[in-house]
């Protein structure tokens, strides 16, 4: 078995203090990229202890951002292995570690592309579940397949960029992480997450409940990019069709309820309409 070596990769987007500081405090240990897409670099030079950090001067979408830095690694080090964070994302320094020893305790058993941890909502400190999906642990309690694995948290193996490409930067921002799992599984990969490492996370930025359904509320502008990448991924033969299907659901019950019921629904629904239109009249 090869030696295991890990980055990380953290893309920043108007960082708070708190978010530099924990950052740094893993760059003292963890090597990697941080990747700016502020408008102004959120610190002075080119390294932030032993990670490298580059500032576009502009918000390049979190694809791009992933790019630039999963190039870099890959070009100038012997990683084996690449975890991506959030600028917000608060973890252990050898929690890329983790990931990566658990990615390949399961890789050794079957052809894995990406490893998630376990989620677990920062406030409530309960496990973010899907009501559609049931979890279906292996055997031996450390893999759970899914179909598609959120960013955050997230190891990736070298080999699999090798055959599966990196990040699709027309998506910008939403449905990025799922696209590139997508990909892999079309490839004959697997993906999915381990209950054996923890990483606390909120998605989006409010949320409430509708019975047994959370409903996740993102900053306004995200609903041009969910709406539109919706429309170009619905052309992609390897997006799977149950996704499809309950996405257009989800997404037309959304733009019905969420002028009517959301605070600020309004500004999210006419973001919704460009994204829409932009969506049926690109051919991606």
């Amino acid at each position: 078995m090869n030696k295991i070596k890990t980055e990380i990769i953290i893309v920043l987007y108007h960082p708070t203090e708190e978010d530099i500081t924990h950052i740094k405090e893993l760059a003292e240990t963890v090597e990697g990229v941080v990747v700016d897409n502020s408008d102004k670099p959120s610190v002075s030079g080119h390294q932030i202890g032993k990670m490298t950090y580059f500032s576009n001067g502009a918000n390049l979408g979190i694809a791009e951002a992933q790019n630039i830095g999963l190039h870099h690694i890959l070009e100038n080090s012997d990683a084996t292995h690449v975890v991506f964070l959030d600028q917000d994302s608060r973890v252990p320094v050898d929690f890329p570690q983790q990931m990566a020893d658990a990615f390949q305790r399961i890789a050794s058993k079957r052809r894995l592309a990406i490893l998630g941890p376990r989620i677990i909502h920062k406030e409530s400190q309960e496990v973010y579940k899907s009501v559609i999906h049931h979890d279906t642990v292996t055997d031996d309690g450390w893999f759970i397949r899914r179909r598609d694995v959120i960013s955050s948290g997230s190891c990736i193996s070298r080999e699999a960029l090798d055959h599966v490409g990196f990040m699709d930067s027309s998506l910008f921002i939403d449905a990025v992480d799922y696209d590139w799992c997508w990909r892999a599984e079309a490839m004959g990969y697997e993906c999915g997450i381990t209950p054996h490492v923890t990483i606390r996370h909120q998605v989006g930025k409010k949320e409430f409940h509708i019975g047994k359904y959370l409903v996740i509320i993102s900053a306004p502008f995200r609903y041009y990019y969910q709406y539109r990448n919706y429309f170009w991924l619905l052309r992609r033969k390897y997006v799977p069709l149950q996704w499809k299907i309950a996405t257009g659901v989800k997404y037309t019950a959304r733009f019905i309820y969420f002028p009517l019921l959301v605070k600020g629904g309004r500004d999210c629904w006419k973001h919704m309409c460009r994204g829409i239109k932009d969506g049926i009249k690109v051919i991606k």
